[in-house]
């Protein structure tokens, strides 16, 4: 069988959020709303068992934030850290 995607990431992130992370689509199978459904079955149950859900999306990621936005998620900016590798 073919791979379309994968979602390599689910867990509790904080007491009372579940979280989802990873969520890839293979490019000959996007367009068909796989990750939607796949997410929305995720977010779903994150939001039964934990009381809200989460997830991490890169702004310039325009399909993948319209995305979780046609499942009822709002954005919240925050700022992330990177430390450099040693040189």
């Amino acid at each position: 069988m073919e791979e379309l995607g994968r979602l390599s990431d689910v867990e509790q992130a904080a007491a009372g959020c579940g979280f989802m992370g990873g969520v890839l689509t293979h490019p000959a199978a996007r367009g068909r709303g796989l990750a939607r459904a796949v997410s929305g079955f995720v977010l779903d149950d994150l939001v039964a068992r934990h009381g809200r859900a989460a997830l991490m999306v890169l702004t310039g990621n325009a399909p993948a934030v319209a995305a979780y936005e046609r499942l009822g998620m709002a954005k919240r900016l925050f700022g992330a850290a990177q430390i450099p590798p040693p040189r």
